[in-house]
């Protein structure tokens, strides 16, 4: 990893971020002199997704051998220490239906969800009293009347013991109609997954949310909609989503000079509930010239939400120096935020200019106003593959 423009804030080593190349899942340290490696481990296959029991040190590592547009025909959910004495697997990974794309977990109710776009489905799988995984998985469920078309995201609801699953839904295509997108709130009974209610204004056409995340308050729903690049803010109340979004702000510097893909991307909520951080996210698309394309906005968005109200306004809009920021990692203490730059490439500037891009971490302070300063950029090696997933770990 390479190292340049460090700005010293006096951040403590403390922070552990993993990463994925592949297979590779990486453990690092942050700390003023930017990332140390301190292990990789070989999953069985490539990395798609991680989530976290709060305190505890163990991963919820989703693999697979698809990819983006890819099936694939080998998928596995594995947990992996992240103990002092390194990182290991636990037990035999569990066998999964089709490639995951995102996990989460549920301490509260010892249980992991995992979502899936083609087929669209969701799973899932119980925990037992110490944190490891019950196999097989508990529940499957399938079906657009259930799971809507191209989930993206399952997480748990404040206060309530339901799933909010996100649904990205899918733009018209010469060859296909638009899929419509939809907020769905899923309720475990034990046999099966029931959708209890269908958040999707304008029947979902126009409406494409790709990353959620509550207030931490719980009274405030934040989505990111990724094929229309805005914010939405919903209120929830008592386990229900209002079925209208409240505010709906747009995410780009200049949204009439889009060029595609030009895609709303992570979305992190700082820990006091005043502050949102959004990616916008895009890479070159090659003509088949040779010659280096032009490239949509990479940047992060800040955002103050009203604490009573919830609106969000934009404070901050920073550029990011690289391609495709797929991962967007908070500190746990609310002082550290991290964008990572999932791939090599170069693109052709409005000026003319051939920019080379690296992949790896784009690291920023977090002062007590939310506002934040860029500090270091570490350079990572991922060579034909891609940094496809971050997050820092709670412990």
């Amino acid at each position: 990893m390479g190292q340049e423009q460090l700005v010293g804030h006096g951040l403590e080593a403390g922070p552990v971020l993993l990463a994925s190349i592949g297979r590779s899942l990486f453990r690092y340290r942050l700390g003023d002199e930017g990332f140390v490696e301190q292990g990789r481990l070989e999953l069985p296959l490539a990395v798609q997704y991680a989530c976290f029991p709060p305190g505890r040190p163990v991963a919820y590592v989703a693999c697979s051998n698809g990819g983006v547009a890819v099936p694939g025909d080998r998928h596995c959910l594995v947990q992996v220490s992240l103990g002092d004495t390194g990182m290991h697997i636990v037990a035999e990974p569990v066998a999964l239906p089709y490639r995951p794309l995102h996990a989460s977990v549920d301490m509260g109710r010892n249980r992991v969800a995992l979502a899936y776009n083609r087929p669209a489905a969701v799973t899932v799988h119980d925990l037992d009293d110490n944190g490891g995984l019950v196999p097989p998985w508990r529940l499957l469920a399938e079906g657009a009347e259930r799971v809507g078309h191209f989930p993206h995201q399952v997480i748990p609801m404040p206060g309530s013991p339901d799933l909010l699953l996100t649904c990205r839904g899918d733009d018209a295509s010469t060859a296909s109609e638009e899929n419509p997108g939809s907020l769905r709130v899923l309720r475990d009974e034990g046999q099966t997954l029931a959708c209890v209610q269908v958040v999707a204004p304008n029947a979902g056409f126009g409406f494409g949310p790709r990353n959620c995340a509550f207030q931490p308050q719980g009274h405030m729903l934040y989505a990111v909609l990724e094929r229309q690049n805005r914010l939405a803010a919903f209120r929830y109340r008592e386990g229900l989503i209002e079925p209208q979004p409240s505010w709906d702000v747009g995410l780009l510097d200049k949204p009439e000079k889009i060029r595609r893909p030009q895609l709303g991307g992570a979305i992190a909520i700082h820990p006091t509930g005043r502050y949102a951080y959004v990616v916008n996210r895009a890479h070159p698309v090659p003509d088949g010239s040779g010659n280096a394309a032009p490239c949509g906005e990479n940047s992060i968005v800040v955002f103050h939400l009203d604490v009573r109200t919830g609106e969000p306004r934009e404070m901050q809009r920073l550029a990011l120096n690289g391609l495709h920021a797929r991962c967007l990692a908070l500190a746990p203490d609310g002082k550290a935020l991290v964008a990572a730059l999932r791939q090599t490439g170069r693109y052709k500037h409005d000026d003319g200019r051939i920019v080379e891009c690296a992949a790896g971490f784009v690291t920023f302070h977090i002062a007590d106003t939310g506002h934040l300063t860029f500090m270091r950029q570490d350079v990572v090696d991922v060579g034909n593959d891609q940094l496809f997933w971050a997050d820092f770990a709670p412990i």
